[in-house]
């Protein structure tokens, strides 16, 4: 069910609920530049959707984030998790 979920292209609010982060902890990824999500119009205003790639390392940041990770140790973990793959995940 959650792989469903990653197929498709996700805007900010669901990935808020799912990764289980804020709306603002989300932009402030972005602001650090730790993610850069495409942008699209929706109407009169610009969307933010991110990607299966975007969705997984935001996953591990705010993971190792809630591990007690500072934002830029959790950002460093995340990316050599991403280059190397844990065998395991426990959670």
């Amino acid at each position: 069910m959650f792989r469903a979920i990653l197929q498709a292209m996700v805007r900010i609010t669901d990935l808020a609920r799912i990764t289980g982060a804020s709306a603002d902890e989300l932009r402030y990824l972005e602001r650090k530049g730790f993610v850069n999500p495409a942008r699209k119009r929706l109407k009169l205003r610009k969307v933010r959707e991110y990607q299966d790639a975007d969705i997984r390392k935001l996953n591990l940041i705010i993971k190792y984030r809630r591990q007690g990770f500072t934002w830029d140790a959790a950002f460093e973990r995340a990316m050599r998790e991403l280059e190397s793959p844990l065998l395991f995940d426990y959670g």
